[in-house]
């Protein structure tokens, strides 16, 4: 699939292109099912956006919205580092959002793969969806990502054995070596990234030229994560902030 394309000057004109896409996406997602599913993502640039959907809304009743997490840093969620830690704040407590509709990856789990598979667990009795890949994947409305300097996306790093995964919807990552906060992850894989109807990546450019371009226009590529999200019956849009 060619992904749409398109670059703003700065993160408040991101932030508004963001919020209209996912209005798009939540309005369609409610008149044909009547709930809109949707993953987030960490980092800062998705921050803005959280909060003007908490409140200014998004095309979507809270209460027919149910929120995942595409990957989570494994540290409480008090941690500084926690991606629900930081959204919920922003996002879910400024708004009547029912609790039950919120599903957080399960980090306090030991083992880690334990974890991953509770995880994987709520997204199919939340979504449905077959057991593996040979079947009907669970498939959720939006997918938000962001894209690290070193080309990765989620918590999916490069050339890890992870990027190679067809049957499992969510693992445990070790702490990765090429970007900070050193420390395990949980993950979506590609096999639930590329399942899903639409994936928006909300991006800044700098510092990033090179593994933009190569996510961007160049094949897919395990030393370039973001390359490999290809939803096999969705849409892709780029959203980037040159600013």
């Amino acid at each position: 699939m060619t992904p749409a394309i398109r670059r703003f000057p700065d993160l408040p004109a991101l932030t508004e292109a963001a919020l209209a896409a996912v209005a798009r996406i939540a309005r369609e997602a409610v008149a044909a099912r009547g709930v809109f599913t949707i993953a987030l993502s960490g980092g800062s640039t998705p921050m803005p956006l959280y909060a003007a959907m908490a409140g200014r809304g998004f095309g979507a009743p809270f209460a027919s919205t149910v929120f995942f997490f595409g990957d989570e840093r494994v540290v409480p969620v008090g941690d500084r580092r926690s991606n629900f830690g930081a959204i919920a704040p922003v996002l879910f407590t400024p708004s009547p959002i029912p609790v039950g509709n919120i599903h957080p990856m399960p980090v306090e789990v030991r083992p880690l793969e334990l974890a991953a598979a509770t995880y994987e667990d709520e997204v199919r009795e939340v979504l449905g969806g077959g057991a593996d890949v040979s079947g009907a994947l669970p498939r959720l409305d939006l997918v938000l990502l962001g894209m690290g300097p070193d080309g990765h996306t989620a918590s999916l790093f490069p050339d890890r054995p992870a990027l190679g995964e067809t049957r499992r919807l969510v693992v445990a990552m070790e702490p990765p070596t090429t970007v900070e906060p050193r420390v395990a992850r949980l993950t979506f894989t590609l096999p639930l990234l590329n399942a899903a109807r639409n994936v928006l990546f909300l991006v800044g450019a700098k510092g990033k030229e090179e593994p933009l371009a190569a996510a961007l226009h160049g094949p897919p590529d395990p030393h370039v994560p973001a390359s490999l999200v290809r939803p096999t019956d969705g849409g892709l849009e780029w959203l980037i902030g040159e600013g």
